[in-house]
């Protein structure tokens, strides 16, 4: 942690500059959560948008430090690393055809990442994301309390919405979990939904429901079918930042997140989104809710692909084997 006027101020860094990592950045300095290293391999880049955000404090009023860098040493120290560096997705490409190419780059992260902050919690956000946290977990040598995916908080985001259009409501009113690997096989828990404490199947019929966990799972899609050259930013920055404020707080919330399975669920030995107390040590518990039989059956198919993917990382990655 920095010291700020005889205050302790927390230290994150962000790795990769590019729209999610500075979007990322850029929340943590407007909520007055952290100071904040961003880091990017290319030259100017990190640099150029932490003085964007420094100038911007003057507008927007908060304190907090940004420093860009292409620099790990600035790592040193941090208490939250969150790892966004990665190839976007392009339009037709699925999480899983980015699998070679993140893997090798997020293995060159865990490196560095660790010599210079070895106590540190890691933040995952890279995509294929259950399988990047478990590379991270395997190649940092931490405890897998301390490697954490982002991706829970960000597609229950997206479900509360399309939930909200569906009842022309407010997403403040839901309360919803979304739990399951990180793309096309996540389980919205449509039976513990509620929308200003009713339940939400008593608000739609199945047909209505479906077409919101199917919109929910093909939100990310979505939006890079629109953009063409890229894919979300906003939400996915936010979320992470959102996580970080959940370790950072120790208020040991319950959160959606891509956390290390040891039996629960009867899944075991992956990451996959779970309902997770998380604190300043990082993942404090893994919660069990009490699932339908259905969305219990999906939620293990979806633990079946980040299986299948987690095989095929290994083929890639011997040294996890």
């Amino acid at each position: 942690m920095s010291e700020i006027v005889g205050v302790m101020m927390a230290k994150v860094s962000v790795i990769g500059a590019g729209n999610v990592g500075a979007t990322c950045a850029y929340t943590l300095l407007k909520n007055k959560i952290a100071d904040v290293v961003l880091v990017d391999v290319v030259d100017g880049l990190a640099k150029g948008k932490a003085i964007d955000m420094m100038q911007a404090g003057a507008i927007e009023g908060y304190g907090q430090t940004v420093t860009g860098t292409t620099e790990y040493a600035e790592v040193a120290e941090s208490d939250v690393v969150v790892i966004t560096a990665g190839l976007a997705r392009q339009p037709g490409m699925s999480r899983s055809d980015l699998l070679g190419k993140n893997a090798a780059i997020l293995g060159s992260i865990a490196a560095n990442v660790v010599s210079q902050a070895p106590d540190a919690i890691l933040v995952v956000v890279t995509n294929p994301m259950d399988v990047m946290a478990y590379l991270a977990y395997k190649l940092s040598g931490l405890t897998p309390e301390r490697v954490i995916g982002m991706g829970g908080v960000l597609d229950t985001a997206r479900y509360k919405y399309f939930v909200a259009q569906a009842l022309d409501t407010t997403m403040t009113s839901i309360e919803g979990i979304v739990i399951g690997a990180h793309g096309d096989s996540m389980v919205p828990v449509v039976s513990d939904t509620k929308i200003n404490g009713w339940p939400l199947l008593e608000m739609v019929n199945h047909e209505q429901a479906h077409q919101i966990v199917e919109k929910t799972k093909n939100g990310g899609a979505e939006i890079v079918s629109y953009l063409k050259t890229g894919s979300a930013f906003y939400a996915p920055g936010a979320a992470a930042a959102k996580m970080v404020d959940h370790i950072l707080s120790d208020r040991k919330d319950i959160v959606p997140a891509a956390v290390y399975a040891q039996g629960q669920y009867d899944i075991s030995d992956m990451y996959i989104g779970l309902p997770a107390r998380i604190g300043a040590q990082g993942v404090d518990e893994i919660v069990e809710l009490p699932l339908s039989d259905v969305e219990l059956e999906a939620l293990h198919q979806s633990a079946a692909s980040v299986k299948t993917a987690i095989a095929e990382l290994k083929e890639i990655v011997p040294a996890i084997s």
